[in-house]
């Protein structure tokens, strides 16, 4: 049997998810056609933001029923909104790096080590993946993770505490993600009232995706230039069972 979780575990655990998915697609419907949302600028050498990172590759059936979504997405959002293509599609695990214009090779290596370490004897990790939301500051299918990613992000937190940040310490560093949420969309100056996505949510909010069980999660590195958000794997770790 797995190892019950930590404590440290537990002290990042959410008692209800579905609350808060509930609350924060509230907050965001009403910035949305308020026009009071938040923009989010593309990431300079340094940012703590959209960096160095730990994802797990949505694929397969889920990410052809998310890729449907993505049309009328767009269709209803002003074009300068950055979304999602269907071969990017991910849950963040954890942040590890703040941005950077090149990752050394070094810095891959040491964190594929640190997560190769974390993943040994950690229970099967799972996101549960059902309704579309979003917060103030983009779009997404909202996910509740198992308790070996919980345990996962745990060992990399402690590990991160541990070792430091290789280069700039990320926006995670801190920080532990309790929810598991695939983005479809970021959102852009200008801003400026957004009234018909209130909809095209709505009609998904109950829309259930799948359960995501990854063979392996990938090192990755953002570009969000050109109005797309693309990801190059810099490495693939294979998830121990």
């Amino acid at each position: 049997m797995p190892e019950p979780m930590s404590e440290t575990a537990d002290a990042y655990r959410t008692p209800d998810l579905a609350a808060k998915f509930h609350a924060m697609w509230s907050d965001a419907e009403a910035a949305l056609t308020e026009g009071t949302y938040h923009a989010d600028s593309v990431p300079r050498h340094g940012d703590p933001r959209w960096g160095l990172s730990l994802v797990v590759p949505i694929d397969g059936a889920i990410r052809d029923a998310i890729a449907q979504d993505l049309v009328p997405i767009a269709a209803a959002l002003s074009p300068h909104h950055f979304t999602y293509l269907p071969e990017n599609l991910h849950s963040t695990v954890r942040s590890l790096e703040g941005y950077q214009d090149q990752v050394p090779r070094d810095q891959v290596v040491h964190y594929a080590d640190l997560v190769e370490t974390a993943l040994k004897d950690c229970p099967p990790i799972e996101i549960e993946l059902s309704g579309l939301g979003g917060s103030k500051g983009g779009l997404f299918v909202s996910g509740v993770p198992s308790d070996g990613l919980v345990r996962l992000r745990t060992g990399l937190h402690e590990a991160g505490a541990v070792e430091g940040p290789q280069a700039f310490a990320s926006n995670d560093y801190t920080t532990m993600r309790d929810i598991a949420h695939v983005s479809v969309a970021v959102f852009q100056a200008p801003v400026v009232p957004e009234r018909s996505i209130a909809g095209v949510v709505s009609a998904r909010r109950e829309k259930r995706y799948g359960t995501v069980r990854p063979a392996a999660l990938d090192l990755v590195r953002y570009d969000l230039a050109g109005g797309e958000i693309t990801m190059s794997r810099l490495a693939r770790i294979a998830c121990t069972r």
